[in-house]
């Protein structure tokens, strides 16, 4: 049976058919008698045919050759060719846009139409290379600038090209008349790539560039942090690391152990309790996300945060009924400990399984922190989730 996108194909040819008389009959001034009937031609009519019967590459040869003698069918031509790279047949719009350019009377708007949808094309067939040339060109274009410099955007990020990123954004910065704030994020991941490859003053050099705008600041402030700590400067690790907590209490899930560890490094641990504890005292939530980062990064029994876990626990109703406070009070502390552990471990489990970010514009779930959505394309909107449902994750467990 013809797809949707089989119909919507046909009916495009057959309104191109139509248009050129359409318009005659309405935009001269001719009588009536003088309007000539309605005429399609009769390959129009043959290659609708081979559309709805599925034979593309024939309906493609036919049309490709109409293209060649009936300048009214350009913009069919076009239709077509997007029809085919949107269903995943690049193959054939490529074919399509490069018989168009193969016109030789093209004036200089549809030249760059065409050059534009070829290297869609290519882009949609990873020909990375290929559609990096032809947008490159068109970015000298007026009119299509904007749009090339941004298709150029998108196969740098996608290469993780982030110096190739930065230049082609300073460039949109010029053309738009406006900041944009990508360039934070670029600078960052070169930061993290210098970072992790022991280089920490070019990482360095790359956070001091991205200090351009709110965007990127507390990526950049996690990266500092780690330089911090990998310099063995705890004091300052834990000064940046509270600037992250403090800023969104859900990162606490990112930075719990290795906050933990400077104070510890510190032998400041009073320090780190009296910092928790007026964490929770201005905000109650904060309890939740403490118990909910120590069980996902297996501190649910350190001395510092065993007692959020517990409250946690008891308070849960479901994750409550595997503990009998009579009987659990009446055990060691030591048997209290190895149980708090053990049902640490069960939700520690379940949980790493399931989506614990979600992209705040989107909705894309993922199961540990991405700094650029991969549906969306936005950064630094895939946060931890405020609440881990453990009543749905047993639930799809079982």
């Amino acid at each position: 049976m013809p797809t949707e996108s089989t119909f919507l194909l046909a009916f495009l040819f057959i309104i191109a058919a139509a248009a050129g008389w359409v318009f005659a009959h309405y935009s001269s001034y001719i009588s009536k008698s003088d309007i000539k009937p309605l005429k399609i031609h009769s390959d129009y009519i043959k290659g609708l045919n081979l559309v709805l019967n599925k034979k593309n590459d024939e309906a493609l040869e036919l049309f490709t050759k109409l293209a060649k003698i009936d300048d009214d069918t350009l913009e069919t031509h076009f239709a077509l060719g997007h029809l085919f790279r949107r269903r995943g047949e690049t193959d054939r719009a490529i074919k399509v846009h490069q018989n168009i350019l193969a016109r030789p009377n093209l004036n200089n708007k549809q030249r760059q139409q065409a050059l534009f949808s070829l290297a869609q094309d290519y882009y949609g067939a990873g020909l990375f290379g290929r559609a990096e040339s032809i947008f490159s060109q068109l970015t000298n274009e007026s009119g299509v600038n904007t749009s090339a410099l941004e298709q150029l955007v998108d196969i740098y990020e996608k290469e993780r090209n982030w110096e190739k990123a930065i230049n082609v954004h300073r460039k949109l910065e010029l053309v738009t008349g406006k900041k944009s704030p990508q360039i934070a994020h670029y600078y960052c991941e070169l930061a993290e790539i210098s970072r992790l490859s022991g280089d920490l003053d070019s990482a360095r050099k790359h956070l001091k560039s991205s200090v351009r705008s709110e965007s990127g600041v507390y990526r950049g402030n996690l990266i500092r942090a780690a330089i911090a700590k990998e310099d063995e400067d705890f004091a300052q690790a834990i000064r940046l690391y509270q600037k992250s907590i403090e800023f969104d209490k859900r990162l606490l899930v990112e930075v719990l152990p290795n906050f933990l560890f400077c104070y510890k490094k510190l032998n400041r641990e009073n320090d780190f309790s009296d910092y928790i504890n007026q964490l929770v005292s201005k905000d109650g939530n904060t309890e939740y996300y403490l118990a909910y980062s120590s069980i996902i990064n297996q501190l649910s029994t350190d001395k510092n945060l065993y007692k959020y876990v517990l409250s946690f626990y008891t308070n849960h109703d479901l994750i409550s009924e595997f503990i009998d406070l009579d009987y659990f009070s009446s055990i060691s502390f030591d048997k209290q400990i190895n149980k708090i552990s053990n049902i640490s471990n069960i939700l520690r489990k379940i949980a790493l399984e399931s989506s614990r970010y979600c992209c705040t514009v989107c909705g894309y779930g993922a199961k540990r922190i991405i700094w650029q959505c991969p549906s969306c394309k936005q950064w630094e909107t895939v946060m931890p989730k405020q609440i881990i449902e453990f009543e749905k994750l047993f639930t799809k467990a079982n």
